[in-house]
């Protein structure tokens, strides 16, 4: 699916800030995408796919990859409050959601989706390590306490509505909650330092000390239909951003002076590249009616799609060096920011080593 062209300018504009993004400028650090994001979100740039949209969610996918093929630190913080936007369209009620919604969608706040933990949760390689005790009133009401580290998450600001995964210490139980950072007392956000990329992504991790939230931050109790739902849609984001990779890279190397002996390498690639992206389209598409499974897992296929394209974008990543030669190598060139942009996708939740896990396990039970 083409990219809407009302967002057109602003892809152009994303080549002048994604070097200094990457690897800051003049001595001093990446500054935070916060304002490009929220520049973004403000022309409509995250509302594909939700649930008054006109659009569908091939559409969003389309303008993620189109960013990627730009700079993955501005896909992946779309990608990251695009979720977050999901979330709360789909799960919040009454006036949490009348606040938060309409914030999200004009670009008054950032969102950040926590959820790798909870992903782990569900793959079975990994206990949830966020715990909560609740408390009821007379009238019923709940008072939540939580505790515990998410290692990783990024658009950390104060004013950031993270959603994130938790488990009750005494039941078992599993929910998801949402909060703002700053509104609370018992947060504390370690920013991350020193990334290989995505240095401009505002990521880290954030601790909660005895967190107190109620009953309105709390978005679901049925984790399996959360995840059911919006795993779908959450690996067909990220496979767009992978695959947009992709394409800078073999863009790269078709006028390489080096290309010649990668020529075989590089068709391999591109047939690759075109069945990953009409598997996506395909699959995108299946969204619109889609039947979420009760179990929390995603469709096999969906997991093979985020794997496949991830490990694509590293393949071409290294063949695209071997074509440009030394001037990829230099630190601040686009070919060395997408090799590390490549090697996030294997650290990205769902991590290489989880979807290797999940496929097999399905695989197995099939």
């Amino acid at each position: 699916m083409a990219v809407d062209a009302r967002f057109a300018d602003y892809i152009a504009r994303v080549d002048e800030h994604s070097p200094v993004a990457d690897r800051g400028s003049e001595g001093l650090a990446p500054v935070p995408l916060r304002e490009k994001l929220l520049e973004l979100v403000a022309i409509g740039g995250t509302d594909f796919g939700l649930s008054n949209s006109r659009e569908p969610i091939a559409a969003q996918a389309a303008l993620i990859g189109a960013l990627a093929e730009k700079c993955l630190s501005t896909a992946f913080v779309t990608w990251s409050h695009r979720m977050t936007t999901e979330y709360i369209d789909r799960f919040a009620t009454g006036d949490f959601r009348a606040k938060y919604l309409p914030e999200l969608l004009a670009g008054d706040r950032v969102g950040s989706t926590a959820l790798a933990t909870a992903l782990a949760d569900k793959s079975g390689k990994e206990l949830l390590p966020i715990t909560f005790t609740e408390t009821k009133d007379e009238s019923g009401a709940s008072a939540y306490s939580i505790s515990g580290v998410i290692p990783w998450a990024s658009n950390l600001y104060d004013d950031t509505l993270v959603v994130f995964a938790a488990r009750n210490e005494t039941t078992e139980e599993r929910v998801i909650f949402a909060a703002v950072l700053g509104d609370h007392e018992g947060v504390t956000v370690k920013p991350a330092a020193d990334l290989l990329a995505l240095n401009a992504t505002a990521s880290g991790t954030v601790r909660f000390d005895g967190l107190a939230l109620t009953d309105a931050n709390l978005l679901t109790r049925d984790v399996n239909l959360f995840l059911g739902q919006m795993r779908p849609r959450f690996l067909v984001l990220q496979s767009s951003f992978c695959l947009g990779l992709v394409r800078a890279s073999l863009t790269a190397t078709a006028g390489a002076n080096g290309l010649a002996p990668f020529a075989a390498d590089v068709e391999e690639f591109t047939a690759e590249l075109e069945r990953l992206s009409a598997k996506l389209e395909r699959l995108a598409a299946t969204l619109e009616t889609y039947p979420a499974p009760g179990n929390g897992h995603a469709p096999i296929e969906f997991l093979k799609l985020r794997l496949g394209a991830a490990e694509l974008a590293q393949a071409v990543s290294r063949v695209e060096l071997a074509t440009v030669g030394g001037r990829g190598y230099y630190s601040a060139s686009a070919t060395s920011r997408r090799i590390r942009e490549s090697l996030f996708l294997s650290v990205q939740a769902p991590t290489e080593g989880s979807l290797r896990w999940e496929i097999s396990q399905l695989t197995s039970a099939a």
